[in-house]
C-alpha cells in the first residue's frame, strides 16, 4: 500500500527557499549557462523523449497534429497565390515523372511476361520452381534480381517474441511467430552444444542458407533482426541490416528495457524495417536484353496484325469488285461473301458459258483466293446460242459451223445423222431466234432397200415398236412423269426411222397421239385434260426433230381400264397409206425446214 502524500503550498515555498540558499547570487549565471547549452542537451534526448511520451499517453500526437494542421491552414489562406504558383511547375513535373515511371514499369513488366511466358526458359524455370517447392513468381524474382529482401522480422532476444514484421509481398508473407520461435530454439541449441570452450559471441548464428533463401541474422543486446533474402547477399545488405538494428535499439531503448510482452510501442517501426526491404536487379545489360526481346516480339505482333488487317481490307475490296461487275452471258451471280482468308462466290453457270476463273482473270482477280460454288443450269441468253451450236457441231465431224456475219452450217452428212443433229439442235433453248443457215449442208440418202416386202416388214416392226410406248402422267397433270423424259427421245427416233422407210416404200406416215385420263374428275374436265396431255407430247416430239405434219392428237377422255391400272396415259398408233415417194438428194435447208 502506498504512503504517498501530495505536496502542499508550504512545501513549494520551502523548495524555493532551498534553491535561493544553494544558488544565491549566481542564479543569472547558471541560467545563462543552461540557455547556452540547452540546444545540445535537448537534441540528444528529444526523439527518445517524444517517443516515450507518445507511448505513455499519446499526447504528443494529440498536441502536434492540431497545431500543424492549423498552421498549414493559415499559411495556405494567407499565401494561396504564392503556393499555387510554386506548386504548379512542381505538380506538372511530378505528373510527368509519374506517368513516365508507370509506362517504363509497364513495358518492363510486359517484356518480362512475354519473354518468360513464350520461351523455353519459362518451362525450365517452372520445372525448377516446382522441384524446389516454391512459387513460380518467387523463382522468377530470384532469377531477375541479384538479391531481394522478401521479409524482415524484429525478434525480442530474451523471450523470442516477434516484435514486428514487414514483407515486400504481403500475400507471400511467412508466419513470423513460427520463424522467430524456431530461430531462437536453433540459436539456443547451438549455444548449448558448442559454448564450452568458445566465446558466446562466436556461437551466435550469422545466417542460415536453404536452396532458395538465406536467413541473414543480426543479433543485438535486446533485439534480433532477421532478413529473408533470395540471391547473393551483398555487403551493402549486411551493413544496412546492422545499421537498422542499432537504430532500433536506440529509438526503442525504453520500451525494450521495460518489455513485458506488449508489442504496441513497436507498431511504429514499420518505416524503419521497410528500409531493409531492398533489392538489386541483375546487370543493366540483361534488362536491356529483356527489353529488346519484348520490343522485338511486340513489333512482330504488330506487323502480323497489320498484315492480317491488310488481307482483310484487300479481300473486302476484291469481294466488292466482283459484286459490282457484270458477269458474262450464261453466268448468274447469286452471292459473294468473305470467310476467313477466302471469298465464297456462288453462281449459276450454263455449260456453254465462259469459265468463272477465266472471267475473274479478266478482272485481274486471283482465283486462288476465291472459292467458287458453281451450280449448272440452262441459260436462255441469245448470246450463248452460237457457242452451244459450236459445242453440238463438235460431236458431228461431218459438219462445220461458222459465225462470221451470221451463224451457218456446211458439210455432207447422212440423213440419219442429220436427223440426230436436228433433234439436238431444236433442244437448245431459244434456237428459234438464232437458227443457223443450213443451205450448204448436203444430205446423203441411205442405201435404198429394193425389196418391197422387206420394207413393209421393217415398217410394220417399227409401227409395233411405236405402239408399245406409253407415257404415264400424275393426277391432274398435263406433263408426263419425269421418269419418262428419256423415253421421248426414243419415241422421236422411232417415228423418224419409220418416216424414212415410208418414203422409201412410197407411203405416207401418220402418227396418232392418243391421250387418256382416269375417272377422278368430271367427263368434260377429263376430256380437256386428255387432249392437253396429247398436245404436250406432240410439242416435245416436234422439238426432238419429228415433222409437225406427221403428228395428230386426240383426247379420249376417261378410259375404263381394269381395276388397278393407270389410265392417266398417252399412247401411240402409226398409220401408213400409199403415196408418191420422193427421190434423189435433198439439202439440209429443205430437211431443216421440214423439221
Amino acid at each position: 500500500m502506498s504512503n504517498f502524500v501530495p505536496p502542499t503550498d508550504e512545501d513549494a515555498h520551502t523548495m524555493d527557499d532551498v534553491r535561493s540558499l544553494i544558488i544565491g547570487g549566481d542564479e543569472k549565471f547558471v541560467e545563462n549557462i543552461v540557455r547556452r547549452n540547452a540546444k545540445g542537451m535537448v537534441s540528444d534526448v528529444v526523439s527518445e523523449a517524444l517517443n516515450e511520451r507518445e507511448s505513455q499517453d499519446g499526447s504528443v500526437n494529440k498536441v502536434l497534429v492540431p497545431l500543424i494542421e492549423k498552421s498549414l491552414h493559415r499559411s495556405v489562406e494567407a499565401n494561396s497565390d504564392k503556393i499555387v504558383g510554386a506548386l504548379y511547375p512542381l505538380v506538372g513535373s511530378l505528373i510527368r515523372k509519374a506517368v513516365s515511371a508507370f509506362l517504363i514499369e509497364f513495358i518492363e513488366r510486359t517484356n518480362t511476361l512475354i519473354e518468360h511466358s513464350f520461351s523455353a526458359k519459362s518451362v525450365k524455370w517452372r520445372f525448377k520452381a516446382w522441384r524446389s517447392g516454391v512459387t513460380y513468381s518467387d523463382y522468377v524474382a530470384s532469377q531477375i534480381y541479384q538479391y531481394q529482401v522478401h521479409q524482415v522480422l524484429a525478434i525480442h532476444r530474451e523471450t523470442g517474441t516477434l516484435l514486428n514484421s514487414v514483407t515486400s509481398h504481403p500475400g507471400n508473407a511467412k508466419d513470423g511467430d513460427l520463424i522467430s520461435s524456431m530461430l531462437v530454439a536453433i540459436s539456443d541449441f547451438v549455444a548449448d552444444a558448442f559454448s564450452q570452450d568458445i566465446q558466446a559471441e562466436e556461437t551466435e548464428l550469422g545466417e542460415i542458407k536453404t536452396d532458395d533463401f538465406t536467413l541473414l541474422i543480426k543479433v543485438g543486446p535486446q533485439v534480433i533482426l532477421v532478413a529473408a533474402v533470395s540471391g547473393h547477399v551483398s555487403p551493402r545488405m549486411r551493413h544496412k541490416l546492422q545499421d537498422t538494428l542499432e537504430e532500433f535499439h536506440h529509438f526503442y531503448q525504453s520500451p525494450l528495457q521495460k518489455y513485458q510482452g506488449d508489442n504496441g510501442p513497436f507498431a511504429t517501426s514499420d518505416a524503419m524495417l521497410q528500409e531493409c526491404l531492398i533489392s538489386e536487379q541483375k546487370t543493366t545489360q540483361e534488362k536491356k536484353k529483356r527489353a529488346g526481346a519484348g520490343v522485338f516480339i511486340l513489333a512482330g505482333l504488330l506487323v502480323v496484325a497489320g498484315y492480317l488487317a491488310f488481307l482483310r481490307i484487300d479481300l473486302a475490296i476484291t469481294s466488292s469488285t466482283i459484286a459490282k461487275s457484270e458477269p458474262p452471258a450464261g453466268i448468274v451471280m447469286l452471292n459473294t461473301q468473305t470467310d476467313g482468308n477466302q471469298i465464297i462466290l456462288s453462281v449459276l453457270r450454263d455449260p456453254a458459258a465462259t469459265g468463272v476463273a477465266q472471267w475473274l482473270a479478266g478482272l485481274d482477280i486471283d482465283s486462288s483466293v476465291v472459292d467458287i460454288k458453281e451450280t449448272p443450269f440452262e441459260s436462255k441468253d441469245d448470246r450463248l446460242i452460237p457457242a452451244k451450236i459450236q459445242q453440238l457441231t463438235a460431236r458431228f465431224p461431218a459438219l462445220t459451223f461458222t459465225n462470221d456475219e451470221q451463224p451457218a452450217l456446211s458439210g455432207t452428212i447422212s440423213t440419219g445423222e442429220w436427223q440426230r443433229f436436228l433433234r439436238a439442235l431444236h433442244s437448245i433453248a431459244g434456237i428459234e431466234t438464232v437458227f443457223p443457215d443450213t443451205t450448204k449442208v448436203v444430205l446423203e440418202e441411205s442405201t435404198p432397200v429394193n425389196d418391197a416386202l422387206a420394207l413393209n416388214a421393217l415398217a410394220g416392226s417399227l409401227a409395233t415398236t411405236l405402239s408399245g410406248y406409253t407415257l404415264f402422267f400424275d393426277m391432274n397433270q398435263s406433263r408426263w412423269s419425269k421418269a419418262n423424259d428419256a423415253t421421248i427421245g426414243d419415241i422421236a427416233q422411232t417415228i423418224i426411222n419409220l418416216q424414212n422407210i415410208a418414203e422409201q416404200s412410197g407411203q405416207t406416215l401418220s402418227v396418232f397421239i392418243l391421250g387418256g385420263s382416269d375417272n377422278s374428275g368430271t367427263s368434260v374436265k377429263n376430256m380437256l385434260l386428255s387432249e392437253s396431255r396429247a398436245q404436250s407430247v406432240k410439242q416435245a416430239l416436234t422439238k426432238a426433230g419429228v415433222e409437225h405434219a406427221v403428228l395428230h392428237t386426240k383426247g379420249l377422255g376417261q378410259l375404263d381400264l381394269a381395276r388397278g391400272s393407270n389410265s392417266r396415259m398417252v399412247f401411240f398408233h402409226a398409220l401408213l397409206t400409199p403415196a408418191e415417194a420422193g427421190k434423189g438428194k435433198k439439202t439440209g435447208s429443205e430437211e431443216g425446214n421440214r423439221q
